[in-house]
C-alpha cells in the first residue's frame, strides 16, 4: 500500500470532497487548508535535509503529508466552486417568472412514466423583446402521447419552476446532480427542427430504442421489462409490484447494469476483437465498445463506475500486470467526483462504491473463514462441492451488503431479512438471463421470428427470477424497519472492519489453493 502514490492522492481528494460536502461548505476553509498544506510541505522539505525524517516517512507513506493536505484542499475547492449560482445567462434565473417562451433542444431520450414523460432539454434562448440567449438544462413534463426524440429543437411555452425539496427528499438536489436546475410541467410545445443532436449519440439512442422495441415484441411482459433494465438500463416498463418485490427480497441490484454486466461484455468484446484484430488493438476495440455501450445506456453512476474500472482493467490485460482493486476503485471515485462533485450524495453512487469496496475488502476474508470452518466440520469432498457456489454467490453478496448497510439504513431506513437467501437462489440464473436475453435481442433486431424463438429460451430463467423475488419479497416481515440512528453504529463497524481488511489486501500472504478467485472478477 505504501508504494501506491495514486491511491493516496485519490483518497486525499475523496476526503476533501467529503469534508466540503458534509462539514466545511465555505471556500475560506479550503483556502486555510491550502495554506496549512504549503506550511506542512515546507516544514517537511526542511526536515528532510536535517534528519532521517524522509526515510522514516517513506516506510509508511510514499508522498509528503503536505502534498496530501494540498490535494484534500483541492477536493474541497472543487466542491465549493461547483455549486450553482444562477445568472441572467442561465435559464434558472427566470424560475418563478410568468409564462415564458423559449427555444430548447432535446439532449436525451425521453423517460416515459405512468402519467407523463420526462424530457431533458438544453435551453438556447428566451423569446422576448429582444431575444435573450440562455444556457442550462431544463426538465420538461410532457404527455406520453407527445412524440419527441433526441435532437429535436422545440419551442416551449410555460412557467419555469424550481424543483421542490422537503425533509425526506430533495428533488432539487437530485436534479442538480444531473445539472438540471429548472422544471417546466406540461408546457405548450411546438417542433421547430429535427436531427439537431450529435450524430453518434443519435445513432446509439436509435439503436437502444430499436432494441427496446424488439424486446417488447419477442418476450412477454413483465419479463421483457427485466431484460430492458439489465441490458439497456431502461426501467420504466418494470411494474411497481415487481420492483417492490425485488426490493423486499434484497435483489433489486440485479435490475440495473452493474460491474457484472460490464465484465461479461468486456470478455465478449475481447474475444470478438481478438479474432479480427492484432494483439493490442483487440483491447482498444473492447475499450471503445465499452465506452459506446455506456453512452448508449445513459451513463448512470453504477454504469460509469463499472465502465471506468473495466476500461482500466484492459490496459492491465494488455501489459500483463495485476490490477489492484482498491487502487482502481479509489481512482475511479476520485475521477467521477472531479467531474461531478455532487455525486458524493447520490444514492446509487454510494451504494455502488460501497458494495464494490465490500467485495474487495471482505470477500476473501469471508472465504477464508468459510474454508476454515468447512475443513473442520465437513469432509474434503463435501467441502469442495459446496464451497464454490457458496463463495460465488452467498459470501460475495454478504460482503457487498455488509459494506453497503450504512447507506441502505441512512437512505431507506430498512433492510431485507431474506436478502442472502434470495441472492443465493436468484443470482445463479443471472448469467443465463443476460447472455440468452442479449442473444435473443440481437437476433430479434435482425429477424423477429428468430428472436422470438430464442426469447422463449431466455424467458424461463427470467420468469424463475421474478417468481422467486415475488415469493420471498412477499413473506411476512421481509422488510425490517431500522432506526436511522443506527447508521452511526454500522458506519463505525464498517470502518473498524476495513482497517484490518485493507491491511490484509496489501500485505504479503500466501495464495489460497482452494479458493476460486474468478467469481470476484465478475462482480467488479
Amino acid at each position: 500500500m505504501n508504494k501506491l502514490p495514486l491511491l493516496w492522492l485519490s483518497l486525499a481528494f475523496l476526503g476533501g470532497v467529503a469534508a466540503a460536502s458534509l462539514i466545511f461548505p465555505d471556500q475560506l476553509h479550503s483556502v486555510i487548508l491550502l495554506l496549512v498544506g504549503l506550511c506542512v510541505l515546507g516544514a517537511e522539505m526542511y526536515w528532510a535535509r536535517h534528519s532521517h525524517y524522509l526515510e522514516r516517512r517513506r516506510q509508511w507513506l510514499p508522498l509528503p503529508v503536505g502534498v496530501l493536505v494540498l490535494v484534500a484542499a483541492l477536493g474541497m475547492l472543487r466542491v465549493q466552486t461547483a455549486r450553482f449560482t444562477a445568472t441572467p445567462a442561465d435559464a434558472a434565473w427566470y424560475n418563478g417568472s410568468d409564462e415564458i417562451r423559449l427555444v430548447a433542444r432535446v439532449i436525451a431520450p425521453p423517460l416515459p412514466g405512468e402519467r407523463f414523460s420526462q424530457v431533458r432539454v438544453q435551453a438556447e434562448q428566451i423569446l422576448a423583446a429582444p431575444a435573450v440567449p440562455v444556457q442550462g438544462k431544463i426538465l420538461l413534463w410532457l404527455p406520453n402521447s407527445y412524440e419527441v426524440e433526441y435532437g429535436d429543437r422545440l419551442l416551449v411555452s410555460g412557467e419555469l419552476q424550481t424543483p421542490e425539496e422537503d425533509d425526506d427528499f430533495s428533488y432539487k438536489e437530485y436534479l442538480a446532480r444531473q445539472g438540471i436546475h429548472s422544471l417546466m410541467p406540461f408546457p405548450k410545445t411546438r417542433l421547430l427542427e429535427k436531427n439537431r443532436g450529435n450524430p453518434l449519440l443519435a445513432g446509439l439512442y436509435g439503436l437502444r430504442e430499436h432494441a427496446w422495441r424488439t424486446l417488447r415484441q419477442i418476450i412477454p411482459m413483465p419479463e421483457s421489462s427485466i431484460f430492458a433494465g439489465i441490458l439497456l438500463g431502461i426501467h420504466s416498463d418494470i411494474p411497481d409490484y415487481l420492483y417492490q418485490a425485488y426490493q423486499a427480497s434484497g435483489t433489486a441490484h440485479i435490475l440495473v447494469i452493474s460491474g457484472f454486466n460490464i465484465s461479461i461484455l468486456a470478455a465478449i468484446f475481447l474475444r470478438f476483437f481478438r479474432r479480427i484484430l492484432p494483439y493490442g488493438w483487440d483491447a482498444l476495440g473492447a475499450l471503445l465498445a465499452i465506452c459506446l455501450y455506456t453512452l448508449m445506456v445513459g451513463g448512470q453512476p453504477p454504469v460509469v463506475r463499472a465502465a471506468i474500472m473495466g476500461c482500466l482493467a484492459l490496459p492491465a490485460y494488455l501489459f500483463g500486470r495485476r490490477l489492484l482493486g482498491l487502487h482502481t476503485l479509489a481512482f475511479t471515485a476520485a475521477l467521477m467526483l472531479l467531474v461531478n462533485p455532487g455525486l458524493i450524495s447520490d444514492v446509487s453512487f454510494q451504494l455502488s462504491f460501497l458494495a464494490t469496496l465490500g467485495i474487495f475488502c471482505f470477500a476473501e476474508p469471508l472465504q477464508i473463514l468459510f474454508q476454515s470452518l468447512a475443513d473442520r466440520t465437513m469432509s474434503e469432498e463435501v467441502a469442495e462441492r459446496w464451497s464454490a457456489p457458496l463463495m460465488e454467490y452467498l459470501l460475495i453478496t454478504l460482503a457487498a451488503q455488509l459494506a453497503a448497510l450504512p447507506a441502505i439504513i441512512y437512505h431507506f431506513g430498512y433492510f431485507s431479512v431474506y436478502s442472502l437467501l434470495a441472492n443465493l437462489l436468484i443470482l445463479p440464473v443471472q448469467p443465463a438471463i443476460m447472455i440468452l436475453g442479449g442473444i435473443a435481442m440481437l437476433a430479434g433486431m435482425l429477424w423477429e421470428p428468430l428472436g422470438q424463438g430464442l426469447g422463449w429460451l431466455a424467458w424461463w430463467p427470467a420468469r424463475y427470477s421474478d417468481q422467486m423475488a415475488i415469493f420471498l419479497g412477499g413473506l411476512p416481515g421481509a422488510l425490517v424497519s431500522v432506526p436511522r440512528q443506527l447508521v452511526w453504529i454500522t458506519s463505525a463497524g464498517l470502518l473498524l472492519g476495513l482497517i484490518p481488511a485493507v491491511r490484509y489486501q496489501f500485505s504479503p500472504h500466501p495464495p489460497l489453493e482452494k479458493i476460486n478467485r474468478e467469481p470476484l472478477k465478475h462482480h467488479l
